[in-house]
């Protein structure tokens, strides 16, 4: 299996090299940046696009205490508050071309990349679309061509395959999109991927039909009759805006509570742990330890993949306390009630703020323990802390809960 997962990370690598070095059909390649002019409404370009202004100048803070925000982890220091000036874009005759992973280029018909609305990263943050690694590219294919439009929902990062950044970077795109009273428009929507059952489930439940979804695995590269495509939901920082907390609750919540109205899920309880050992990466090496406290106070232990979007939403929409190591699974604290009980364990080398910014802005009592790094030294970057296995010093976790409940 390692053997595997080996040979599929270097072929991945030799495929960049290989579109670095090797020139082919290098007049798809842009020759620069689409500025797009600051405005209040709607408003057209130079012809090539026109840009609709949805939320000018919008502000986004991170509202928490100094001790927490100190404690955050020095190599992924979020600002307290960011401005964010929030557009959707038609691109007539436009392309998308993208490695699904570090570069998203939204390309107009004379060849240039649209700002804003197209994304770049590197060690995992955006950076000045001049510096988008489309501009390295020597090797291109041609676009795959589709009639009428496409409506870009392309994140890059983890959107492909982690279900946090599904729900805070990629769905919270259809707001924006509705806003700008283009939904009835889109012939073809263009997402990540559909390999997750979760991805296929949010997309019928938000009223997507999946005839109409196209995924960045299978086109790299397209281009249509026109462009739709959006500012990130969260910029080009971390910090949730609370547009969108608004937004995901009121597309699922309403629903989801009227469905269950006659069934409960069997094993439901109002205290959840959500266990991590289904992942590879961040596990809790003395789960069994944790369990055993948790075991007293009543807490039932999920995993999060084994359970559907509306069991999730079920759940964790009736939960009285929350406790989990920082991970995608927090994600269902979306659905969570204001007043519920949330506590966050954190590795010392890994304390990142999306979960406890969501929290506060949904009025959740919020509380985190932070665990200290065992045996080895203390993460130097995020690809380190992403990595690093926990161990729960579990009295912190005793102590608090006896406070809590």
């Amino acid at each position: 299996m390692k053997l595997n997962i080996l040979y599929k990370k270097g072929l991945k690598r030799l495929g960049k090299i290989t579109k670095r070095v090797v020139p082919h059909q290098t007049k798809f390649k842009p020759t620069g940046v689409y500025q797009l002019q600051q405005a209040d409404s709607s408003f057209s370009g130079n012809g090539d696009v026109v840009v609709h202004s949805i939320y000018p100048n919008y502000v986004t803070t991170l509202d928490i205490s100094e001790e927490l925000y100190q404690a955050c982890s020095e190599y992924w220091k979020p600002q307290r508050k960011v401005v964010t000036d929030y557009v959707v874009v038609e691109v007539p005759n436009g392309r998308i071309h993208t490695d699904n992973e570090i570069s998203i280029a939204v390309i107009t018909s004379g060849n240039q990349v649209v700002e804003n609305v197209s994304l770049s990263l590197r060690e995992g943050k955006v950076v000045d679309t001049r510096l988008n690694s489309i501009f390295r590219q020597q090797y291109f294919t041609k676009p795959d061509r589709f009639k009428g439009t496409v409506f870009s929902m392309l994140s890059g990062g983890a959107g492909i395959n982690n279900i946090g950044h599904w729900f805070l970077d990629v769905l919270p795109r259809l707001h924006l999109l509705q806003e700008s009273g283009m939904f009835d428009q889109v012939d073809w929507f263009l997402v990540p991927s559909t390999r997750y059952s979760y991805q296929s489930e949010t997309l019928k439940m938000m009223g997507i039909p999946l005839e109409k979804v196209i995924t960045g695995e299978t086109y790299t590269h397209i281009q249509a009759d026109k462009i739709i495509a959006s500012t990130a939901p969260r910029g080009n920082h971390t910090l949730v805006p609370s547009w969108l907390l608004d937004y995901m609750r009121n597309a699922f919540l309403p629903k989801e509570q009227q469905e269950f109205k006659s069934r409960e899920i069997g094993s439901e309880g109002p205290f959840i742990y959500i266990s991590r050992r289904d992942s590879s990466i961040r596990n809790v090496l003395n789960e069994e330890e944790l369990q055993n406290v948790l075991g007293n106070y009543g807490f039932q232990t999920i995993l999060s993949s084994n359970l559907s979007i509306s069991e999730k939403i079920n759940l964790f929409s009736k939960a009285k306390l929350v406790l989990s190591p920082t991970g995608a699974g927090l994600i269902s604290m979306l659905f969570c009630q204001p007043g519920t009980k949330l506590v966050e364990i954190f590795n010392e080398g890994f304390v990142i703020e999306p979960f406890f910014d969501i929290a506060t802005k949904l009025n959740l009592d919020y509380k985190y323990i932070i665990c200290k790094t065992s045996g080895k030294k203390i993460a130097q970057n995020a690809t380190q802390g992403q990595h690093d296995h926990l161990v729960v010093e579990t009295e912190k976790v005793e102590e608090l809960l006896k406070e809590l409940v």
